[in-house]
């Protein structure tokens, strides 16, 4: 593929379903497409560096031995990265601040923070089993629902949500609730990729 013809704008492929209405948890499938996810590959390989648990008043990053994982942030003046935020702000809601990275991740972690408003984690590539994201403090008993859902979630996990990794689709959630306090129902973890790699793309809105 040329790279003129990289960068045209995609018809709107994705199809969302709402995974879950409180706290708001919406399934996207078919967010990234298959050029798209090689091309973030691509881009990020040579920015990977060591993930930090997160950034100090002195603005130092601060790691944690228990998180092993690397992350690469990426060149939003990239054309197809700018494709791809403009494509979460269809989702996300306009005028907000969009910081996309990429994550292989190779480690289990709690992803939450209070900075971030929404995230989209969207699955770039993915060779391993059971290595999903799971919600530790959200429980459905799938066994009740539509059983397409089994496609994109671990049905037999009742005790925890727990959501597929599959290449292309992402999820999106909101981190705080009504009443503005930090929702803990989305505490959110990356489960290891055992047997194979899992390499994600978080898009955070900022507080």
């Amino acid at each position: 593929m040329s790279s003129v013809l990289a960068i045209q704008p995609l018809p709107k492929t994705y199809s969302i379903r709402i995974l879950s209405y409180d706290p708001l948890i919406i399934y996207v499938v078919g967010f990234l497409s298959w050029a798209e996810r090689n091309h973030l590959l691509q881009l990020g390989q040579p920015l990977f560096e060591r993930s930090a648990v997160y950034v100090d008043a002195e603005n130092s990053n601060l790691y944690d031995s228990d998180r092993t994982s690397s992350t690469a942030f990426l060149p939003d003046e990239d054309p197809i990265v700018r494709r791809i935020i403009k494509r979460a702000s269809e989702i996300q809601g306009a005028g907000q601040r969009f910081n996309p990275h990429l994550d292989p991740l190779d480690d289990y972690h709690n992803g939450s923070t209070t900075h971030r408003l929404t995230t989209i984690f969207a699955i770039v590539e993915a060779t391993c089993e059971k290595c999903g994201t799971q919600f530790p403090n959200l429980n459905i008993n799938w066994t009740l629902e539509d059983k397409s859902w089994c496609n994109y979630v671990e049905c037999d996990n009742t005790e925890a949500l727990t959501v597929k990794a599959v290449a292309g689709n992402a999820l999106f959630w909101k981190s705080w609730d009504n009443s503005g306090k930090l929702d803990d129902r989305t505490t959110h973890a990356g489960l290891p990729p055992e047997g194979g790699i899992k390499t994600g793309l978080n898009i955070w809105t900022n507080g």
